[in-house]
């Protein structure tokens, strides 16, 4: 995948216009569900992926940043002005995180998987963590840095701590159990909508373990897994409304019980039968890509992938 860019978009209207692509490029996702719709808005949502495929971009905090960036393009500016510049940007990047997924995904699907418990959680801290991880190269990929000096040179905190620390924990101790490189389960999470988002988070633990060849038949345990899953993630929006810092570390204890209870019943499940010799395999051996859901009749009624308007922020 190539992230050369023969020129920086001359303007918003043009940045936004290549803003999709480039997501879906970076990530490498089959599939985009951004309808090329950008609305400016005024309420109280920093941004909002809609289920129809609009993109909803606040005015004051998203838009008219980077109306200002493009006005004095190639200036140098203030820290505090590069990170407005840059917080609209990974806005948009998240956004259209929560459009990707594989061919054939529906949003009604992922609509309806999106109100069970976890998943929302899942979701959010999964295109977020997605987001901060790979900006910087997003940016590059679209010439920003040439429009905006210095603006890949620092970070932000970013927006849902909780969510985000619980899946840097989880993504990070999976790809240990199962010798997988850095960054594979994030790319792969967030190349799912969230039909089969925990599905597969579930099924890569499951097939981290000996189960699959333990086991006379795996659904019971990997059910089981899934139930902690879902439980342990939705518990983070109890600190979801806490300042940065104490936000991260009450994720952290929370999300480090739920591992320690995820390793424990894997434990106590592999010690249920008897040991043998089994081929070696990864966490992704055996995976069968998930099957996009037919859209149903009526459509459900579920909360839309959004971000509130920020409060202060505080450069790391």
């Amino acid at each position: 995948m190539s992230t050369a860019i023969l020129a920086p978009p001359a303007s918003l209207e043009e940045l936004l216009l290549r803003s999709g692509q480039a997501a879906r490029e970076l990530s490498g996702a089959q599939h985009s569900a951004w309808n090329g719709q950008v609305i400016e808005s005024t309420d109280d949502i920093l941004g909002l992926a809609h289920w129809d495929g609009t993109l909803h971009l606040d005015r004051e905090y998203i838009l008219d940043p980077l109306r200002e960036m493009y006005a004095l393009a190639g200036q140098k500016h203030p820290i505090a002005n590069l990170a407005r510049y840059r917080e609209a940007l990974a806005t948009i990047l998240h956004e259209h995180s929560h459009f990707l997924g594989p061919d054939g995904a529906t949003q009604e699907a992922a609509r309806a998987a999106f109100v069970r418990p976890g998943s929302r959680q899942l979701e959010e801290g999964v295109a977020e963590a997605w987001t901060q991880t790979h900006l910087d190269t997003y940016l590059h990929h679209l010439g920003v840095e040439k429009v905006a000096p210095g603006i890949d040179t620092f970070h932000t905190n970013g927006h849902y701590a909780p969510y985000v620390t619980a899946v840097q924990m989880l993504t990070t101790d999976l790809e240990s159990r199962a010798d997988l490189t850095p960054g594979t389960v994030l790319t792969a999470l967030n190349n799912q909508t969230a039909e089969h988002q925990l599905d597969l988070l579930t099924t890569l633990y499951y097939n981290s373990t000996r189960l699959p060849d333990l086991e006379p038949s795996g659904p019971h345990t990997r059910d089981h897994l899934e139930s902690i899953l879902r439980t342990g993630l939705a518990s983070l929006d109890a600190h979801q409304l806490l300042p940065h810092p104490q936000a991260k570390a009450r994720a952290k204890a929370t999300t480090q019980s739920l591992l320690s209870h995820l390793h424990t019943e894997i434990t106590r499940a592999e010690s249920l039968y008897t040991h043998r010799h089994r081929p070696t395999h990864t966490a992704f051996a055996g995976l069968t890509p998930p099957t996009a859901s037919r859209p149903t009749d009526q459509p459900h009624r579920a909360p839309h992938h959004h971000l509130r308007r920020p409060s202060p922020r505080q450069l790391t």
